[in-house]
């Protein structure tokens, strides 16, 4: 009988390795998107009570360009811009701005903007983006979340499934029936899982493995599985609980 002998992993452990550490991302991504969208509502709720209109002259127009993480090129578009206050009070200021409002205006055209009448340095180019912003992402946020949940308590049931197995299912022989290589690399090596058939009937397939991981086993090896309710899990993924041993 074949099989690969591991230390028994902890239930965190399992989680990530079932791909909780997706989980994980995506639940940091959703805090720091809340934060903006806060920070977009305190600034839209600060523009609609002390907002002043104004209207700004370009002095400047002109873009940048750069390159992101997966090395496309990304355009910024930059306005210089002279408006006066309701004090009488003359700003000059260099923003960023959309596409749409660059395209729209050239040097020596007008356009209207919003500033904070206690900080008239902060402007909306576009008067209500932040409002429109907070919205945004309010919906993305509230899509994120749900899918956030649904695989916390996926994954989670996956990891407590095989910690329940290994501490009270059935240890049983299984027979493997192939090395699967599966859709999902890491560093650019493919990854791999080990599929197999209990002696009653039912199929498993492992955690995803890197291939030299399995160089041990082959289609017709038998190797020990613990059953759980929904799946069965190999031994050398879950380990045994050391009570068991």
């Amino acid at each position: 009988m074949t099989e690969i002998p591991v230390p028994p992993p902890s239930l965190f452990r399992l989680f990530n390795r079932m791909g909780g550490w997706i989980v994980l991302l995506i639940g940091v991504f959703l805090l720091v998107l809340t934060l903006i969208s806060q920070l977009a509502f305190n600034m839209a709720a600060r523009f609609e009570e002390e907002g002043r209109a104004a209207t700004a002259t370009v002095r400047e127009r002109y873009t940048t360009t750069g390159r992101d993480s997966d090395g496309n090129t990304t355009t910024s578009y930059w306005l210089t811009f002279d408006f006066m206050t309701q004090r009488k009070e003359e700003i000059s200021l260099t923003e960023t701005v959309g596409s749409s409002l660059y395209n729209r205006v050239q040097v020596g055209d007008s356009f209207d903007l919003l500033y904070l009448a206690s900080e008239p340095r902060k402007v909306e180019t576009t008067p209500g983006s932040n409002r429109t912003a907070t919205r945004v992402t309010r919906i993305i946020a509230l899509v994120l979340g749900l899918i956030w949940l649904l695989g916390l308590w996926k994954v989670g049931n996956w990891a407590v499934g095989a910690v329940r197995a290994r501490r009270y299912g059935t240890r049983v022989s299984a027979k493997v029936l192939e090395i699967e290589r599966s859709a999902v690399r890491v560093n650019n090596q493919p990854r791999y899982r080990l599929v197999w058939r209990e002696t009653g009937g039912r199929r498993g397939k492992s955690l995803l493995r890197k291939k030299g991981d399995l160089s041990g086993l082959a289609p017709g090896d038998e190797i020990e599985v613990f059953q759980g309710i929904k799946y069965s899990w190999w031994i050398g993924d879950v380990g045994e609980a050391p009570d068991r041993q």
